[in-house]
């Protein structure tokens, strides 16, 4: 089995649809096009204000796209008001100015701290998943 460091820090294991959560609580579900989706208990009232999207979840994305925890980074999309601060454990890719709109790479053995911080910063609006897209 895989292991994936989701964004708040907790740690899954996934292979062959099945989840098996390492350090948390959460329930796991299929969406309509058959992606597995695992949420910590602990994210729920961030997703249901729109302040996390359901795609940092997706077990079947995070597995597609390799990010397991053979990458030491989680790669996000950070929407926000303002300007963001700086966060140990963060670091910014690419800075969208005009649509205030950054890609960003998380520290997965910082991810609990950093998302601490970023959704205390009152200036984030929502955080998603930077996919990565394959065309055929």
């Amino acid at each position: 089995m895989a292991q994936f460091t989701l964004i708040n820090g907790d740690i899954i294991e996934f292979s062959n649809n099945t989840v098996k959560p390492l350090n948390c609580t959460g329930s796991q579900h299929y969406d309509r096009h058959g992606q597995l989706f695992f949420i910590p208990d602990a994210v729920v009232p961030f997703i249901n204000a729109g302040k996390l999207a359901n795609d940092l979840f997706n077990l079947s994305q995070l597995a597609f796209a390799k990010y397991d925890d053979t990458k030491t980074e989680l790669p996000v999309l950070i929407k926000y008001q303002g300007s963001l601060q700086a966060i140990d454990g963060l670091t910014i890719k690419r800075e969208f100015k005009t649509i205030s709109f950054s890609s960003a790479n998380i520290d997965k053995s910082q991810a609990a701290k950093v998302f601490k911080m970023l959704l205390s910063d009152p200036a984030i609006e929502q955080i998603k998943l930077d996919e990565v897209k394959q065309l055929f």
